[in-house]
């Protein structure tokens, strides 16, 4: 059932960073002439989606490794050390990245509504400021214990210093290619939108039909 759960999160989060990418693609082009807090909202939306692939495809390979590890008869020790470095690793990532965003995110849904209150604008409002109130107390959970074992791994972990050294090198580099995947998923998505999409000939249209 905990698999189960684990993977319904893992697609949702995936659609989620799809449809992020998708949306700031449509307008990434324009935002660069238009500038100013458009073109912020965008690069936000950029990050998040980025920051969204690299949680999939970090716990994707916090899946996998354990039993490349096993194969490898690696200690079992060992391959919890690494599995919770990694997942610390990862999980710090993603709060730095998405807590600063979703908030810029937050406010500006927030404004947008105030402004232009739609259905639409109303419900995207709402689920921002559930998702940001949801991972700000998540943050303050769990980012203080998650930063305290990354720092006893680095500077203060039991053991041998070379195995100490093995197992933080494996965790960063677990970690490298969970962004690596997360940044070119996210950039392809972007640049494919991007291309699809001109959002002054919309406009023109738009305007055309009044």
């Amino acid at each position: 059932m905990a698999m189960l759960l684990l993977m319904f999160m893992l697609a949702l989060n995936f659609f989620i960073s799809w449809a992020n990418a998708s949306y700031v693609g449509r307008y990434w082009s324009e935002s660069k002439e238009v500038g100013g807090s458009f073109r912020a909202y965008i690069v936000a939306g950029y990050v998040m989606a980025i920051a969204g692939f690299t949680m999939v495809y970090g716990y994707i390979l916090l899946l996998i490794s354990p039993v490349v590890l096993q194969i490898a008869a690696v200690a079992p020790e060992t391959i919890l050390m690494f599995e919770q470095l990694s997942a610390d690793l990862i999980y710090l990532f993603c709060v730095v990245t998405i807590i600063p965003t979703g908030f810029y995110i937050w406010i500006r849904s927030l404004k947008t509504f105030w402004e232009k209150k739609t259905l639409a604008n109303g419900l995207t409002a709402g689920w921002n400021s559930f998702a940001q109130v949801h991972n700000t107390i998540s943050v303050a959970r769990n980012a203080p214990s998650a930063l305290g074992r990354v720092a006893k791994a680095l500077f203060g972990g039991n053991g041998s210093k070379k195995g100490n050294t093995i197992i933080v090198l494996g965790a960063i580099f677990v970690l490298i290619v969970a962004i690596f995947g997360g940044y070119f998923t996210a950039s392809a998505i972007m640049k494919k939108a991007d291309r699809e999409y001109d959002m002054f000939a919309d406009l023109q249209r738009r305007n055309a039909d009044f």
